[in-house]
């Protein structure tokens, strides 16, 4: 029992980080739209990678970026709906932070209990 506590636990940490880390990124891409082409560019090295059967996540991702507004976008990564949750499991946001504002929310948010 005490393993599965502990595994709860962390999930429920990773899911504060991951969410944290998503409102400072809406947040910059409500500052800078230049934000978007590090998602796109991610998701062309993706596809690229992947070769001719792309991940169903990355699908939708191209989906949302294609057809959202940048402030559309900053809403999505904020809200609390199943499939942004969902998706941003595999965010092509990757490389908007850096290792130390990565660091800083996880550090914050693995010593906060609430």
């Amino acid at each position: 029992m005490v393993g599965m506590v502990k595994l709860r636990h962390s999930h429920l940490i990773i899911d504060r980080v991951n969410a944290a880390q998503d409102r400072v990124i809406a947040l910059r891409l409500r500052r800078n739209r230049r934000v978007l082409s590090v998602a796109r560019d991610n998701l062309r090295r993706w596809a690229a990678r992947d070769g001719r059967k792309l991940r169903p996540a990355f699908v939708e991702w191209r989906q949302i970026l294609e057809r959202l507004s940048a402030r559309e976008i900053a809403d999505f990564l904020v809200s609390d709906t199943p499939m942004a949750r969902r998706l941003c499991q595999s965010s092509p946001f990757a490389g908007v932070l850096t290792q130390a504002e990565r660091g800083a929310i996880r550090q914050k948010h693995e010593t906060t209990r609430t």
